[in-house]
């Protein structure tokens, strides 16, 4: 498979007329990472999840996950892409949990009063590159923050909501399937701006 192939999508945000179009578009990015890493790593599948899974999960973190987020469960799964998606199981090696409890060094990490409330809200639903940055829902509005380890400001606003994320990563994935990274960054930073991207990806 190549680049050029009809089956791979093209490097470019999608028009997406609805939920189901979203899914279906998720799914084709998917598949294309996987071919582009097959016989070289663990392949990406589609491994959808339960809807008990889901509800176990929302019961285990005390709130409904976002709409979108449990879409993505229920009808794609995958958890192993550019980024590491954290597992409904609390038992997986990344779970899904509240930023405190897959952060242990939050407070001596230093936050802001203002940071400090917001992060009690946050729950981690990805992981970047298992180095301590993640990805994070507010459990009350569904918004995403980037959690930065490392360098100020700890908490970052990101979108919206998860879809956004997501496609973003799909962004990210097309990229190196078509082998123009800086192709897909010119993408992301046209809209996210460039500064997000580059405390993102850098």
């Amino acid at each position: 498979m190549t680049p050029t192939s009809p089956c791979i999508p093209p490097l470019e945000w999608p028009s997406l007329k609805d939920d189901a179009a979203r899914v279906t578009w998720f799914r084709a990015v998917i598949e294309a990472y996987a071919d582009l890493w097959a016989g070289h790593v663990s392949m990406p599948k589609l491994t959808p999840a339960t809807q008990e899974a889901v509800a176990e999960a929302e019961k285990r973190l005390g709130c409904v996950l976002p709409a979108d987020l449990r879409r993505y469960h229920l009808e794609v799964g995958t958890l192993d892409l550019a980024e590491q998606l954290c597992a409904l199981d609390k038992a997986a090696r990344t779970p899904m949990l509240p930023l405190f409890d897959a952060y242990p060094g939050l407070m001596e990490r230093g936050l802001a009063k203002q940071e400090e409330a917001l992060a009690e809200q946050l729950i981690v639903f990805g992981d970047y590159l298992g180095n301590g940055n993640m990805f994070c829902f507010h459990r009350s509005t569904g918004a995403v923050y980037y959690f930065d380890h490392d360098t100020d400001p700890a908490l970052t606003f990101f979108a919206s909501d998860i879809d956004r994320y997501l496609e973003a990563l799909m962004i990210k994935m097309l990229a190196e399937v078509h082998e123009q990274e800086a192709a897909g960054e010119a993408l992301l930073a046209e809209r996210f701006g460039r500064a997000l991207v580059r405390k993102w990806l850098y």
